[in-house]
């Protein structure tokens, strides 16, 4: 069962009162904590952008919720079992780097750590990943029950249950092998995982996404309030980290083999003539793409040949 961090259960208590408010003590009782703490969480929620009004008899009414990926807002939207807590601030240095300190503390699977803004996101091969207020950035521990050697597909599962959710909300969402969520051809977010690991155990995968929801303010990326005007920050954060654990779950029993077809249909490459660098930028393969294998390998043709590719940076050629 979820549970919240305090602050957030307090919040989610003045959330479940409606306009009719509820007391401190009410609140306090329900937590188990004194209603100094309560005073003092609902003095902090107002530093957020909480607006809560003080009521003789009534107590504390909630006027106004932020839009905003934070706990307080993220956590009580999250509607899988597999989350067991919901962590994170207005801002982190990284939702992945605060996710890997407490897996490495020893968190439980299931553990999401959610942030408006990050100051030192990153993307695939070490790049700076632009992570303005106005964004969803997200991270889940996951503790697999599989061996390192059939990892690889899981960043693609995971793109895959990240795609599918945000499509109730009113996102067409493709997918760009191996990590990116594209919108009308332009990129909307992106995966990164980060593993630690033994030769024939996985001791925890760090699942991050990041996902523009507000216009992001640089040139050439789509944005979810283009299409789904209303849809608040935490609900978008919400829907992709219930994704994520719906494919994640269905990875774990059946492998990306029962997923590779669903994904296979959001593919953006299909049919593109492409070229695909190491990270040092150098050509390991050209063709055009005609699949993904059960591996999570992009499959190419070159006159006739079919080339497999593990890893690598595409660009679409011409």
């Amino acid at each position: 069962m979820l549970r919240l961090p305090t602050r957030a259960a307090v919040a989610a208590a003045l959330t479940a009162s409606g306009p009719g408010g509820v007391s401190g003590e009410t609140i306090a009782t329900g937590l188990g904590i004194s209603r100094v703490a309560v005073s003092k969480h609902v003095a902090s929620l107002r530093g957020l952008g909480y607006e809560i009004r003080s009521a003789s008899r009534t107590g504390y009414v909630l006027e106004h919720a932020p839009d905003a990926c934070i706990p307080e807002e993220v956590g009580p939207r999250l509607r899988d079992a597999l989350w067991v807590t919901c962590e994170g601030a207005a801002a982190l240095t990284s939702t992945n780097d605060e996710a890997k300190r407490l897996a490495r503390a020893g968190a439980a699977e299931g553990t999401a750590v959610v942030a408006a803004r990050q100051t030192g996101g990153r993307g695939r091969l070490g790049r700076v990943w632009e992570s303005p207020s106005g964004g969803a950035y997200v991270s889940a521990v996951l503790r697999p029950p599989l061996a390192p050697a059939v990892m690889a597909p899981l960043s693609l599962a995971l793109a895959l249950g990240a795609a599918r959710a945000l499509e109730p909300l009113g996102v067409d969402v493709a997918l760009k092998w191996p990590n990116d969520l594209e919108c009308g051809g332009r990129k909307l977010g992106g995966l990164l995982l980060e593993m630690a690991a033994e030769a024939d155990r996985t001791e925890w995968v760090i699942a991050g996404c990041g996902v523009n929801v507000s216009e992001p303010g640089f040139p050439g990326s789509a944005w979810v309030r283009e299409t789904s005007t209303d849809v608040p920050a935490a609900t978008v954060a919400a829907a992709v980290l219930d994704g994520m654990a719906e494919a994640y779950r269905t990875f774990v029993a059946d492998g990306f083999g029962a997923l590779r077809e669903a994904y296979e249909a959001r593919a953006s490459l299909t049919g593109r003539e492409v070229t695909v660098r190491d990270g040092t930028g150098t050509v390991v393969a050209e063709g055009v793409v005609i699949g993904v294998a059960d591996d999570g390998a992009l499959v190419l043709d070159r006159s006739g040949v079919t080339v497999r590719v593990s890893a690598g940076e595409v660009t679409l050629r011409g």
